[in-house]
């Protein structure tokens, strides 16, 4: 089952930061706006995964509210992260707003489908418990390991990298880099977040047995 939910997660997750690429890549080749059409799939996926999780409920299969929020929350870090790092391989594209491309305008309208689909996964009247707050401290412990690494590899290329290889960082891509960062460190934290509610599920379900 631990497996099973592994290549689920992993499958999800990778599906999620192809979506982001995609829209990236699609707008740096074409030079069309593709951020209405992440919004789009993100609150159709939203709304699709709640009505599916509410017909589960009549069986006890649905995830809790603590959990859906976690779900919520690593598809949209993936499509993000995804999205931004796509555009930060162009580092010779201007990603500020009204600079000739519509990377940056893409992003603030997935940021604003993201704000949005939230209000669909929120967890009502369902508080977390000591359980949730457990894998959120697993999954923080996870997050924070994640960025402490990606910000030593960081900078130690702005240490001691060639300064050819430097000159396309300038402090606004740096800035955005950094941001990239943050969201690829809170996926992490999502994914260890998910991956540990299924092995509680495993656990609870060889004590029923």
């Amino acid at each position: 089952m631990e497996v099973a939910w592994l290549l689920k997660v992993i499958g999800f997750s990778a599906t999620a930061l192809a979506l982001g690429w995609a829209l990236a890549w699609t707008s740096i080749n074409f030079s069309f706006s593709t951020g209405w059409v992440g919004a789009a799939v993100l609150l159709g996926w939203a709304i699709a995964a709640r009505l599916r999780w509410e017909r589960l409920k009549e069986y006890g299969a649905d995830p809790s509210g603590p959990e859906r929020v976690v779900w919520h929350r690593l598809a949209s870090s993936a499509m993000g992260a995804g999205h931004m790092l796509t555009s930060l391989a162009h580092p010779r594209i201007d990603l500020h707003v009204g600079s000739g491309n519509s990377l940056a305008t893409d992003s603030w309208t997935i940021l604003a489908a993201i704000v949005v689909s939230a209000f669909v996964f929120h967890g009502g009247d369902q508080e977390p418990d000591e359980r949730d707050r457990g894998f959120a401290a697993t999954g923080l412990r996870v997050s924070y390991t994640a960025l402490i690494v990606q910000l030593l590899v960081l900078l130690f290329f702005l240490g001691f990298a060639p300064p050819d290889l430097r000159a396309p960082f300038s402090h606004f891509f740096i800035a955005n880099l950094l941001i990239a960062l943050i969201v690829i460190s809170a996926l992490a934290q999502y994914f260890a977040q998910l991956i540990a509610y299924a092995r509680d599920a495993q656990a609870t379900a060889g004590v029923d047995q």
